[in-house]
């Protein structure tokens, strides 16, 4: 839960107990937002109720330890792919050094791919150099389309069938990454030298190259000139929510359900890709609604350095199925 290391031990999760049970019941972790009673989203890790209650009784019950018979080896990183390896590997063109003095950065880097050719994309991951420091990150073409939202420990996603992202011959992406040190790394100079993979697929059917459309908010909305499905949202938050909603509404009124999400928080970013693309109407509004935070408290105490304005970026590939 980001609070202690799983290496600790026994006696070092007691002093996180009221911690770890405000992160449960308030929904803050794991930090995975969307609403089940919102349309379906892929890749969700939230707890379930059986797994909260048994982690609240155990923390309410005096954090106890188990059989020590039974207890797992010691846990290493290992730095790897989640989609396995991918097809094109571009790393940062130099280390990025984090001072001893410094706690929280967010930094650009600009990484040409030095393709001779179009190529179209499915997915793009992130291989952090110094996993230890890079809290979240945004890959996108310079200029141009976001291509991936990372964030650790999420499983990589790949756009469905019959829809990419273009990535032009010569083109330049843009890395971003928000640095941040744990208690334990406090006072330490760190290098960290990420590099990003890109996996291909096969050019799209006409029309499945997958475009963008930015919605500012609260009480944003916008137009969708054309008939689209809609494959993904990404909401950057600029403060903690009690619920964002979004919906599309069609010229004839009916109203479309796109995504939903229950407290989310802007130091977790995140594309939330549908399970199933819905199809709206051309001319549809899209409209952005939020409810704001009951009494959250963010336990850390962090201070997000970067800030942005509420917006939600809508993914959508034009025309039908």
């Amino acid at each position: 839960m980001g609070l202690m290391s799983w290496n600790d031990g026994p006696d070092s999760a007691t002093p996180w107990g009221e911690s770890i049970r405000q992160s449960i019941v308030g929904e803050q972790m794991p930090p995975w937002y969307a609403d089940p009673q919102g349309p379906a989203v892929r890749g969700g890790f939230g707890l379930t109720a059986a797994q909260s209650d048994k982690l609240l009784t155990w923390v309410t019950g005096g954090t106890p330890e188990g059989d020590p018979a039974k207890k797992p080896g010691k846990v290493t990183y290992q730095a790897r792919w989640s989609g396995g390896p991918p097809d094109l590997k571009l790393q940062m063109n130099a280390d990025y050094v984090m001072a001893a003095a410094e706690a929280e950065a967010t930094k650009e880097f600009v990484i040409p791919t030095g393709l001779r050719e179009q190529r179209w994309v499915k997915a793009v991951d992130l291989l952090p150099g110094a996993p230890e420091i890079v809290r979240n990150a945004s890959i996108s073409l310079e200029n141009g389309a976001v291509l991936a939202v990372w964030a650790p420990g999420d499983n990589l996603v790949a756009a469905p069938a019959g829809a990419a992202f273009r990535l032009p011959a010569g083109a330049t992406l843009r890395l971003e990454i928000h640095y941040k040190k744990q208690w334990q790394n406090e006072g330490k100079t760190i290098k960290d030298r990420s590099t990003v993979g890109v996996y291909f697929t096969t050019p799209p059917a006409a029309g499945g190259e997958i475009q963008s459309l930015s919605i500012a908010g609260p009480a944003g909305q916008g137009n969708l000139p054309v008939k689209a499905r809609v494959l993904a949202l990404t909401p950057s938050l600029d403060r903690v929510y009690g619920s964002l909603t979004v919906q599309a509404v069609t010229p004839a009124g009916v109203k479309v359900p796109l995504l939903k999400l229950r407290v989310p928080r802007p130091e977790w970013r995140r594309r939330y890709w549908l399970e199933e693309p819905i199809e709206i109407a051309a001319g549809s509004r899209i409209e952005v609604t939020t409810t704001p935070a009951p009494s959250y408290v963010d336990l850390s105490g962090a201070r997000f350095l970067k800030t942005y304005p509420l917006e939600v970026a809508l993914d959508f590939v034009p025309g039908a199925r």
